[in-house]
């Protein structure tokens, strides 16, 4: 597995306990991978406490044989903005089961038409891909990560692949007496 994100508590935007950091995984080789089940391993979504982190950056493995392993690009969210997701509140539910999903409105179930700024989220309801609300595991949306991201300025940069055209839904279960945080990957 790839390390994908590693995000502090913030609030309303990220809302975990003050002293949590949700950490995400993916598995990089989707012709073995079943990317699209939550249960399977091949992605990854848990909580560890910031003082069981060290104070720094992680060193990097060595491997003599091979050299110094190579760098991945960072990018960092430098902050949040809220904004109206544009699902009526009385449509919620259908949005976590797939026939009630498929059956809204193009305006409701898609308001923005796929555009990327707003398939990366967190909270609300799920912004879906054209597979619609399909293998969720229990629990309500946390977190979406879309594969490209735009940055100030206009450019875009790929966060993941996530097959090309995929979104990461970070789900998670608060009805446990630990939350359990879960994700998967739809295309």
């Amino acid at each position: 597995m790839s390390h994908l994100a590693q995000l502090p508590a913030n609030g309303d935007a990220l809302p975990l306990a003050s002293d949590e950091v949700l950490f995400l995984f993916k598995c990089e080789w989707d012709s073995i991978c079943s990317f699209w089940e939550h249960g399977a391993g091949a992605n990854a979504a848990f909580v560890v406490q910031r003082a069981d982190l060290g104070a720094g950056p992680t060193a990097l493995p060595s491997d003599p044989a091979d050299g110094p392993p190579a760098l991945l690009r960072e990018i960092a969210i430098t902050g949040w903005h809220a904004d109206d997701d544009g699902a009526p509140a009385e449509m919620e539910e259908a949005f976590y089961d797939y026939q009630a999903h498929f059956d809204l409105p193009d305006e409701v179930k898609h308001p923005h038409d796929w555009a990327s700024p707003w398939c990366t989220k967190s909270g609300g309801v799920p912004y879906w891909t054209a597979n619609g609300a399909q293998g969720m595991p229990a629990g309500r949306l946390f977190l979406q990560v879309d594969n490209w991201i735009e940055l100030p300025g206009g450019d875009s940069v790929e966060v993941a692949n996530f097959c090309s055209d995929g979104i990461a839904y970070v789900f998670v279960d608060r009805s446990q007496a630990q939350p359990v945080y879960s994700m998967f990957i739809n295309r």
